[in-house]
């Protein structure tokens, strides 16, 4: 039997009412014209090369994957740092919140954190002209797990932090101006390691790359990236180690970047290996044939930091020999910079500044020791910077489990309705302003990154 439905779209002109459509007229009425508008469509598809789909199939997720890969190239803005290097636009972004504690920080340029073993969190930064007249490290005190901190404290240590660390024993690394100091009284005081002309080879100056500091070995031994500028946007990179807890450094050792990564940090793993993430080049990438294997490489600058990402080599021994450098599958200008970070559970972070949309700081996961990241389920943990003026996210994981990370941003801070901040390179705001630096403590998910 044939029942009457109600088919909202036809209409008396002149009543303004739905009409009541036998089943059987409106199969025969409304199929029909669409038929025949169907057999149009795919006559036309066809004079033109294309394979129209059926209307009622379903698209799988693999279907839909495939589509990704051979769809069109998507036309991005010219230039260099337009937000859109080493980003794929064939994709969507599935977002989950989770809670968080986050803290700005003052005259305190790239934070970095340290815990001691009494629970205080120490953090290090650093001021530059014109609000100071010299540029001079920082530091500034918790003692509520990282809600409050002191008033910043300037130090006579020169240069901008490049690396922090509070050793086992409490003992304070922090390197600066391509130089090591040391405390042992939480801060206080500091002793200061020069590297003599000869220490490794070259003529250009000395620096530790803003890593996340030295690592710890089992036997006690200290291990940290050394790099010298050889040419432009060109470095000598060693690791050097101390066996006294820091008062002396020596013992340099080569590491295979092909003199373009300036910017390094270790990883010593559970396995007993030593993971090295480094920021490198372009040029790198070009002479290595793996422009397929790095989103954003074709066609970036070699010599400017636009071409920049992240490559994973290892050591078996000590750091004395290394594997050769391979991409983790981060793009170009998402290693500003690359820093992995073992947690107690055994799963490896792997935090970096992400200067393309959004800008801010991402980390992504890893639970075979670094060999394989999933970049698939990336962790947002900022993405408020107004340009790629951000990154460096170092990190520390604190007694209660939970991982407080340092990072800068560039946030706007101008009074008045039609004031326009000009992006990367404004003159304002920058490292001397109270907003660019900050901290955010965060849990990992325990079930992050998935684990099939």
């Amino acid at each position: 039997m044939d029942l009457p439905v109600t088919f909202p779209y036809v209409c008396h002109r002149e009543k303004k009412e739905c009409v009541l459509m036998q089943r059987r007229f409106f199969n025969q009425t409304l199929l029909g014209v669409g038929g025949a508008l169907f057999s149009g469509i795919r006559g036309k598809a066809s004079a033109l090369g294309l394979s129209p789909v059926h209307p009622r199939s379903q698209i799988s997720e693999n279907q839909m994957r495939r589509d990704s890969e051979s769809a069109l190239p998507y036309p991005k803005p010219k230039g260099l740092r337009n937000g859109f290097d080493g980003l794929n636009m064939h994709e969507v972004l599935q977002v989950k919140r989770q809670p968080a504690v986050r803290v700005k920080l003052e005259m305190a340029g790239k934070p970095q954190a340290a815990q001691l073993s009494d629970g205080t969190i120490i953090v290090a930064g650093f001021i530059e002209p014109p609000v100071h007249p010299e540029s001079r490290c920082t530091l500034q005190y918790s003692c509520d797990n990282g809600r409050n901190f002191s008033q910043p404290r300037v130090l006579d240590l020169p240069g901008r932090t490049e690396g922090f660390k509070a050793l086992k024993n409490n003992t304070l690394i922090l390197a600066h101006a391509g130089r090591i100091s040391r405390s042992t009284n939480g801060g206080l005081n500091w002793k200061t390691f020069e590297f003599p002309e000869d220490f490794i080879p070259g003529k250009g100056s000395f620096k530790l790359g803003e890593c996340h500091g030295p690592i710890e070995l089992p036997d006690g031994t200290l291990m940290v990236s050394l790099v010298r500028t050889v040419g432009h946007y060109q470095w000598a990179a060693y690791v050097i180690r101390s066996t006294d807890d820091g008062k002396t450094w020596g013992n340099p050792t080569p590491v295979p970047t092909a003199t373009d990564a300036d910017e390094i940090s270790y990883a010593y793993l559970s396995s007993g290996q030593i993971l090295g993430i480094a920021r490198t080049s372009a040029a790198f990438i070009r002479r290595e044939g793996l422009q397929d294997l790095v989103p954003g490489s074709k066609g970036a600058p070699i010599d400017t930091e636009a071409g920049d990402s992240s490559f994973s080599f290892y050591s078996d021994d000590k750091g004395r020999t290394w594997s050769h450098p391979k991409p983790t599958g981060l793009g170009v200008l998402q290693a500003a910079g690359g820093y992995p970070l073992p947690l107690a559970d055994g799963r490896i972070l792997l935090l970096h500044g992400n200067r393309v949309f959004p800008y801010g700081t991402q980390v992504v996961g890893s639970r075979d020791l670094g060999k394989t990241w999933d970049l698939n389920h990336p962790i947002f943990l900022s993405w408020h910077s107004w340009s790629g003026y951000c990154g460096h996210p170092r990190s520390v994981q604190l007694q209660d489990g939970t991982i407080l990370t340092g990072y800068y941003t560039h946030r706007i801070d101008i009074e008045g309705p039609d004031q326009v901040d000009t992006g990367r390179n404004a003159p304002l705001p920058h490292h001397n302003q109270e907003d660019t630096g900050e901290l955010i403590r965060w849990r990992v998910p325990d079930d992050w990154p998935p684990s099939t």
